[in-house]
């Protein structure tokens, strides 16, 4: 189904989806359940051995506080055998062999494993003040990058359908050329599998790495603020020494990307590009430069995509119209994503974002984890089964409160088929100020003794 354009996605019908998905989430299940140890706990403690409807996924959707589940203690201790321990329950790839004595750092972990083994961890940004660790394979970094440029492909009549050229239109990255970040894992994949290893097609920010240990550090510093304890904060010794770096990094930040938007505004001015990033980021960069008479600056056939939101930020009403001056293209467009999701869904004209045949999406009933019907419209928990995942268990639970139209009573307007997410998208810790009392399907009892028992592989 990875091979589909997004024409031929977005028309099959509803039981062709579902007989396809029901086929290939059976073989997932069965590939990776004696595999991957959690999901073996887990569906035991299910009673499922076998999957025979859609819905049975229901019960199997990974809560996302299981990819942070690890003691804090091991970090702080550098002991990073137990880490990769508790990471192996969640992988197929074997990593009992890997020697991870001479990790001192999270970068260091990270690094070796990338040199040593088939895993790419992909983290969190941290702003809770603990990094989650998914374990991708090379397979789903190469799938990232096959998916990409059907994020920028118009549909119908739509703009860029077909999407021409996009091989030879090099991106300008407004963040960290290396690192474990999803979207920088995706440059990885971009480089290797569209751009044919031509490192030079990728301009970033940094051409150096992001590093976890930074992001720890500053998600703990921000953590402890949020409740009052920064005074009581401890930190260990391998992060207190790399505080000063981090100040340094964030103090420059703002002056680093105004330099980086002038360099490339002047460099390629005029010229088709890609542009990454996010909405506040983009507009602090667009209205600076449209106070010193900068506008219109790329070729209006670039293409930009915007993931993550407003990243908590409050922005003007005429946010995407600054951009839109500043940049010189007309065609936003916005996508959702998250790091536990290979693809990215793109939003269409009508601002609804829509779900690519290799994802069941689930909606769950926030407050009893069942799952919501598969028709018409539902608020609720989104999860969802990505079946582009190979070497980790694709189900998820997500932290997400979304809108979901399943398409069969009201189709969108843009004309293409099956469910899509309504651009109202918010965190239930934000809804339930600041804490997230996430509800499983099936037994809530079955995971969390799943969830103990990876915790006991740490």
């Amino acid at each position: 189904m990875a091979a589909l354009t997004p024409d031929e996605m977005y028309s099959m019908s509803g039981e062709a989806v579902a007989s396809i998905q029901l086929a290939a989430l059976r073989m997932r299940f069965g590939d990776l359940v004696g595999r991957i140890s959690v999901l073996g706990r887990l569906a035991e403690e299910q009673r499922i051995d076998a999957i025979e409807s859609i819905e049975d996924a229901a019960a199997l959707l990974f809560p996302h506080s299981f990819y942070k589940s690890y003691p804090l203690t091991l970090i702080d201790n550098s002991r990073f055998d137990r880490l990769t321990r508790w990471l192996g329950g969640l992988t197929s790839v074997d990593l009992s062999t890997f020697d991870a004595s001479g990790c001192k750092t999270i970068d260091d972990w990270i690094q070796a494993l990338d040199a040593e083994t088939d895993v790419r961890v992909v983290h969190s940004s941290g702003t809770s003040g603990k990094l989650s660790f998914l374990p991708r394979g090379t397979p789903e970094i190469d799938a990232m990058a096959a998916a990409w440029p059907r994020g920028y492909t118009g549909f119908g009549n739509e703009p860029n359908n077909p999407l021409p050229g996009i091989e030879n239109v090099p991106v300008l990255l407004p963040n960290f050329r290396r690192g474990g970040l999803g979207p920088v894992r995706m440059i990885d994949g971009i480089v290797r599998r569209i751009y044919g290893g031509r490192e030079n097609m990728i301009v970033a920010l940094h051409p150096g790495r992001m590093s976890a240990d930074m992001l720890s550090l500053g998600g703990r510093i921000r953590a402890a603020e949020a409740k009052g304890e920064r005074g009581a904060l401890e930190l260990p010794l391998q992060l207190l020494a790399r505080r000063d770096a981090f100040l340094k990094e964030q103090s420059e930040a703002p002056a680093r990307r105004s330099a980086f938007f002038a360099r490339v505004a002047a460099e390629f001015r005029g010229r088709r590009v890609v542009l990454l990033g996010n909405w506040a980021q983009h507009h602090d960069i667009a209205s600076e430069a449209l106070k010193k008479g900068i506008a219109k600056v790329f070729s209006p056939d670039s293409l930009l995509m915007i993931v993550g939101g407003l990243k908590g930020r409050k922005l003007p009403d005429d946010y995407r119209d600054v951009i839109k001056s500043y940049l010189g293209i007309q065609n936003l467009r916005a996508g959702y994503g998250m790091s536990e999701c290979v693809a990215l869904h793109p939003a269409c004209p009508q601002g609804n974002y829509h779900l690519q045949p290799f994802i069941i999406p689930f909606v769950l009933d926030p407050q009893t984890g069942a799952p919501l019907p598969r028709t018409g419209m539902q608020r609720g928990r989104y999860g969802f089964v990505d079946l582009l995942a190979q070497t980790h268990w694709g189900g998820f639970l997500s932290g997400d409160a979304v809108t979901l139209c399943w398409g069969d009573t009201r189709p969108c307007a843009c004309g293409r088929s099956g469910p899509y997410v309504h651009s109202e998208i918010r965190r239930y810790a934000e809804i339930e100020g600041g804490d997230d009392k996430v509800t499983c399907a099936g037994a809530p009892e079955a995971h969390d003794k799943a969830l103990s028992f990876l915790h006991e592989l740490g």
